[in-house]
């Protein structure tokens, strides 16, 4: 079996998830970060072993955050919001790609998976509004049913401590940086009505 990744070969081999990559130095650092969150007791998947081009994961079954969008619960946003929250505790930084592909729901928990990218200074709120903006903008984007997705996800961020107007600077930041990296065209303007079209819904 494989699995989508953009940057690696990622695959299930007799029940061990092996992610093969040519970037030693970024398999090591995620190596490492496994291991430190793994004792920690923050869900990601232990590491069963390495080499030098490979990391040797446990496989856990479950769905990723991607496929839920559209239909997300408040049990699976809030164990989103939770896990980002331990992980900003854990680390005192932010998780280096939130992209929804890179969060499992299991059914009863969420689990952080790719730690390739190195945590980076900065408020939770941040990563809350990273990950709302890809939540919003997977295809088709900003629906109704994604309207309903950013609802939800900001009932939840609200609801842990998290501040309207950081989450909303770390949503447009994050939809600036995918129109620099894939060439998209995500009108700022659109973007930021939406928001806060949605951020109306949950306050009232």
């Amino acid at each position: 079996m494989r699995f989508f990744s953009r940057r690696n070969a990622v695959t299930l081999e007799q029940g061990v998830v092996v992610k093969r990559s040519q970037n030693e130095v970024a398999l090591q650092r995620e190596a490492a970060a496994l291991e430190v969150l793994h004792r920690s007791g923050l869900p990601v998947p232990r590491l069963v072993d390495k080499e030098k081009n490979a990391l040797y994961l446990e496989y856990i079954q479950g769905i990723v955050y991607a496929d839920l969008v559209d239909g997300i619960s408040r049990p699976q946003a809030l164990a989103l919001g939770r896990w980002l929250q331990a992980h900003h505790r854990l680390t005192g930084g932010l998780k280096g790609d939130v992209n929804l592909r890179n969060f499992l729901w299991t059914g009863t928990r969420c689990v952080g998976l790719d730690f390739e990218d190195p945590p980076f200074s900065g408020e939770l709120e941040i990563d809350f509004g990273r990950a709302a903006a890809f939540a919003v903008t997977y295809r088709p984007a900003f629906t109704k049913r994604k309207a309903r997705c950013l609802v939800m996800l900001l009932s939840v961020f609200l609801d842990l401590g998290g501040r309207a107007d950081r989450i909303r600077k770390g949503y447009l930041t994050e939809l600036e940086a995918m129109n620099r990296r894939r060439s998209k065209s995500i009108a700022p303007a659109q973007a930021a009505r939406f928001f806060d079209h949605c951020l109306e819904r949950v306050r009232r």
